[in-house]
Order: C-alpha cells, then sequence, then structure tokens
C-alpha cells in the first residue's frame, strides 16, 4: 500500500479555513491510496460548509475528529480500567481497620500488605514494556485483568499473611502494566474523575455486613478488572501496534473501527503511518537509544524531569495517606465506622477537584499549573499537622479537615495528573516506551516505599513529624521544578524537543531570564517561538 503524506496546504489544522482550501483538501484526499483501502466513501465537504465571506468560515465539517461509537465505550472501558489504582487504595484503607485483628497481622506485617500492590505495580509497569512490544495492547490488558482478579480471589480468600501478601502482589502486577498499557494505547485519557469515590462508598456499603465484612470489601475490588476483561475481548488491537508489525490491512480495519471518514481522521491515520515508519527506523539500533539517554543532554533532560515529577506526586505522602487515611481518623477520635464513613465525603471532594484540570491544564499550560499549586498542598499539608498537636478534640478535628481539604485542592489539580501528563509526552519517539516505563515505575516504586515505610515515619518523627517531613520533600520539589521544568503544554512534539534543547542548564537560564524580563508568564520562550 502506498502512503499518503498531505502536504502542507492539505493539513487541516483549524476550522477557520477558507471553502476553497477545505474543497482543496477534500480533493487531494479522495486521491489517496490509503483513502481507498480503508474504506472511506465520497464526501463533498464545500456543500457540508457554512460559510460566510465576510466573517470566514463559522462552521464546517473539518472539526469533526470522526469519533465512533465504540472508540466512546472503549474509552468509558478505560477510565473504569484506569480507576483500579484508586479504588484499591481506597477500599484498603478501611480492609485496615478489620482485617489485622482478624489475621493476627503485626504492624510490620500490615505494611506489606498496605504496600504489596504498589511493588507489584512496579514490577509490573517495567514488564509491560516488552509484552506490549511482543503480543500487543489488547491482549496485556486482557492479561492484566486476569492477574488482577486472581489476586483479588487470592486476596479475599486469604486466611493467613502469606497468602494475603501474594494476592497483593499479583493484583498489583496486572495494575502496573496496566497503567502502563492504557496510556500507550488511548494517550492520555481522565480517569481520575471516578477513582477514590467509588472504592469509600463500597467501604460504608459492607462495614455493617458481619464481621468478615472486610472480605467484601477486597472482593468487590474485582468489579472493574472483570469488566474490562469482557469489554476489551471485542474491541480490536492497536493500529498503531499492528502496523509496527507489518500488517496494514488489519490496521486500516481497527482504525476504521474506532474513526469514521473525516479529513482529520484521514490526516491523522497518514501521521500515524509517518510515525510509526520513523519509530521502526530508529528503533533499529538500540545502542543509539541507550547513547542518546546517557550522553545526550536533551534526552537525558527529559529523564531528568520525569523523575522529578515522578517523585514529587508520591512524597508528598499522596499513596500512604491513602492507604492509612480512616486509620490516622481513628487517632483523631473518630470510632471505626465513623472513620470509615467520613471517607465518603472526602472521596466527593477528591472528585470536585480532579475536574477542573481537563478543562485548564492547556490554557494555562503545565509549568504554571504545576508552580501554582504546589504551594496550595504544602499549606494544606503544614495546616493538617499542626492543628494534630492541638489538646482539644474539635480544635484538632476541625483544623485537620481543612487542611486536608486544602492539600486536595492543590495535589489533585496539580501534580497528581501532570505526574502522568508529562511523563507521557516528554519523551522524545525512539526513547518514549523506556521513558514511560523509567517514570511510571519510578512513581509506583515510590509508592511502595512510601506506603511500606509510613508507620515506621511515624514511630520515629510521629504523625506531626511525617506531615513536616512531606511539606519540606514538597518544598524542595517546588524549588527544583521552578527552575528546571519548561512549559510543555499546546505544542507539538518537536516542540516539546525544542523546549528541552541543551539540557537542564539551559532549560534554568532561559527559565531564569524569562523571570527576570517580568514576562507575565514564566512559560519557556526560544528562538523562532512567539508568545
Amino acid at each position: 500500500m502506498e502512503v499518503h503524506y498531505p502536504a502542507s496546504e492539505e493539513v487541516v489544522k483549524s476550522p477557520r479555513r477558507s471553502a476553497w482550501k477545505l474543497h482543496h483538501t477534500s480533493h487531494e484526499i479522495e486521491q489517496s491510496p490509503s483513502k481507498k483501502e480503508l474504506g472511506y466513501k465520497n464526501f463533498d465537504w464545500k456543500e457540508s460548509v457554512d460559510y460566510d465571506e465576510n466573517n470566514s468560515k463559522k462552521e464546517t465539517v473539518s472539526q469533526d475528529q470522526g469519533t465512533t461509537s465504540l472508540l466512546k465505550f472503549f474509552l468509558f472501558v478505560a477510565c473504569v480500567g484506569s480507576s483500579m489504582f484508586g479504588m484499591d487504595q481506597a477500599l484498603l484503607s478501611s480492609v485496615a481497620l478489620f482485617a489485622p485483628e482478624a489475621l493476627h497481622l503485626t504492624s510490620n506485617e500490615w505494611s506489606w500488605i498496605s504496600s504489596g500492590a504498589t511493588l507489584g505495580a512496579t514490577f509490573g509497569a517495567i514488564a509491560a514494556v516488552p509484552f506490549n512490544w511482543l503480543i500487543g495492547r489488547k491482549k496485556v490488558l486482557m492479561l492484566s485483568s486476569l492477574l488482577y482478579i486472581a489476586g483479588v480471589v487470592m486476596a479475599t480468600a486469604a486466611e493467613n499473611f502469606i497468602v494475603l501478601l501474594l494476592g497483593r502482589v499479583i493484583m498489583g502486577v496486572g495494575m502496573g502494566t496496566e497503567a502502563m498499557t492504557i496510556p500507550i494505547y488511548i494517550s492520555e485519557v481522565a480517569p481520575k474523575s471516578h477513582r477514590v469515590l467509588m472504592g469509600d462508598v463500597v467501604d460504608a456499603i459492607f462495614i455493617h455486613v458481619h464481621p468478615g465484612s472486610w472480605r467484601y470489601m477486597i472482593g468487590s475490588g474485582a468489579i472493574g478488572p472483570i469488566l474490562q476483561l469482557v469489554c476489551v475481548f471485542f474491541f480490536p488491537e492497536s493500529p498503531r501496534w499492528l502496523l509496527k508489525n507489518g500488517r496494514r490491512e488489519d490496521a486500516q480495519k481497527a482504525f476504521s473501527s474506532f474513526r469514521r471518514p473525516t479529513p482529520i481522521s484521514e490526516q491523522e491515520y497518514n501521521e500515524m503511518v509517518e510515525r510509526v515508519e520513523q519509530e521502526l527506523r530508529e528503533s533499529s539500533s538500540s545502542g543509539i537509544v541507550w547513547k542518546d539517554i546517557f550522553t545526550n543532554p536533551r534526552v537525558r533532560a527529559t529523564f531528568m524531569i520525569g523523575l522529578l515529577v515522578s517523585l514529587a506526586q508520591q512524597w508528598n505522602g499522596a499513596t500512604a495517606l491513602g492507604y492509612y487515611e480512616p486509620t490516622i481518623f481513628t487517632e483523631l477520635g473518630l470510632d471505626t465506622f465513623q472513620a470509615v464513613y467520613v471517607t465518603v465525603p472526602i472521596g466527593f471532594w477528591m472528585l470536585l477537584w480532579t475536574i477542573p484540570p481537563y478543562f485548564l491544564l492547556d490554557k494555562l499550560g503545565r509549568r504554571k499549573t504545576l508552580l501554582f499549586t504546589f504551594p496550595i498542598f504544602i499549606i494544606g499539608l503544614i495546616i493538617s499537622g499542626t492543628t494534630i498537636l492541638q489538646h482539644s478534640p474539635k480544635k484538632k478535628a476541625i483544623g485537620f479537615f481543612v487542611g486536608l481539604a486544602l492539600y486536595y485542592i492543590g495535589y489533585e489539580q496539580g501534580i497528581s495528573p501532570l505526574a502522568w501528563a508529562l511523563n507521557g509526552e516528554i519523551y522524545e519517539l525512539h526513547v518514549r516506551n523506556i521513558g514511560m516505563a523509567w517514570g511510571a515505575s519510578t512513581l509506583l516504586g515510590s509508592a511502595f516505599v512510601s506506603t511500606y515505610t509510613f508507620s515506621r515515619q511515624v514511630a520515629a518523627l510521629s504523625l506531626p513529624g511525617v506531615f513536616g517531613l512531606y511539606a519540606a520533600l514538597s518544598t524542595i520539589f517546588w524549588i527544583l521544578l521552578f527552575f528546571f521544568l519548561p512549559e510543555t503544554g499546546n505544542v507539538s512534539l518537536e516542540g516539546v524537543r525544542d523546549r528541552f534543547e541543551g539540557g537542564l542548564t539551559s532549560i534554568a537560564k532561559r527559565n531564569w531570564k524569562n523571570i527576570q524580563s517580568k514576562k507575565k508568564d514564566s512559560s519557556l520562550i526560544l528562538p523562532g517561538f512567539q508568545k
């Protein structure tokens, strides 16, 4: 099959294009061999345009992305699958109030149980790279669902520490492979808006069932992977993976299942073919890939920033606090049932603040959003940590929850989604798989270490001291991001590459120059870029 690459005048980048250019685009696309092979029908784009000679085009079919119902349903299933990590965090935090006593577990053993899933996820994220390359995204997602279900079943039926830990680790491997595969398969999805709340509600439902209700809480975690396993079975494989493996006809069929025929979808298919061919050429020399990572300042800088945002996302206490939240509430004076029920409004509050980023991130930019939200959750950590020292139970509880509310306002709008977003967009094509594995394994490994050591942190520093530690670490991350993070929003992949030119030192100099010149924002501006 001959691949048609659109010329510069063919590319439909904006809905505001002239009727002639739109007609020219459609005419050229009609001649595309790939269009015929995809089974696209003839469209008269010119007749479909609402055009005003004086005010330019008001509305055009070029806005149509060609999204099919199957793609929308796939995105929904991906969101459910992506919620598994948050679901587990919310479920296990309440299980911690019942299971240790039922199974006669020590504090050290429960630390392993709490962190077991993140430990497995770390290995799963690393293992996902070769598996995604060898067997494809669809099969890896199905495998991750099976691993997750198997782990949940083991943990639900566990009668001792070893079986419960093995179940948690196996479940975590499934969680990690999925965490790596979903971003690769559908780029950035927005799963976190439905994530934690579901687990909190399930906990509240099962808490009064009977003394073994914690098993129902753990077992309910299988709902998501079962749904994902059944649905993914009917989805086609990733067109990109099929192209990489020389299955062009299958790739065209898969693409046409997800996208209807429009100028934009045709253009994007041709661009995908071109990018895949480029990736295949560049991946043929693995020695150059690893050499670039260690010796090329531009490429090395992306890995350092990926490391920094991954560490920053976890070493503010997010995952550790999530797994131990109800336990902390009991120390504030709440009884067991109150500690479980209070997580429901907290889940609603977190849900509320996960919505704004999906409307504001591209408008405000990654850098500005991070620098603005960091102080918010740092102040929240300080308030929660200091009010624990109050002697009045009422003042202690009020102050702690006010601080927690501030913490989630800053965290859920900033570093929580942006750690994943940045790791998905900063790496160059020939190192992207390695880069995403680097970022995901660092993030999940940090989640394991911070969760496993949380009880030891409290024993050594006290609970207020731990909050102070996280506030101090977050302040350090904030300063480092202030100097070394370039703006990567609203630019092409080539533009992102240019933002890292010269390495970290050059990025810091450009950021500082922008600050000194008193620009309205601290976005990175290079020669050839206009504000």
